[in-house]
């Protein structure tokens, strides 16, 4: 009989469970979240920077700074990880507990 109720466990046929979801306590995600918060606002801020530095090249220049073009896209991704994190979209945190995003070409990750 406890063969019964060990296989229609879920965790015990591989299967996560709903807990299984959450690897570390509640207060735990809870200061990470600050964390990115705090982080995800800073290179928010820089992107916006960034906006006003591509407009004067562009207004100096008549074309806009392609590698700064393709650095803004990869904050703007840095960004979007930490909001993804802090709103329990992603469970993955994001830089500096992962890669910082790289996207080749526009719109490609």
């Amino acid at each position: 009989m406890s063969d019964m109720s060990a296989s229609s466990d879920p965790s015990a046929e591989g299967e996560p469970s709903p807990k299984d979801d959450v690897n570390e306590p509640l207060w735990q995600r809870l200061l990470y979240m600050l964390g990115f918060w705090f982080l995800g606002n800073i290179a928010f801020s820089v992107a916006i920077l960034l906006g006003g530095v591509q407009f004067i090249v562009v207004l100096l220049k008549g074309e806009k700074n392609e590698e700064l073009a393709r650095f803004s896209r990869n904050l703007i991704q840095y960004v979007w990880g930490c909001l993804a994190f802090v709103v329990f979209v992603k469970e993955d945190k994001p830089f500096p507990f992962s890669p910082f995003p790289s996207i080749d070409e526009e719109g490609e990750a």
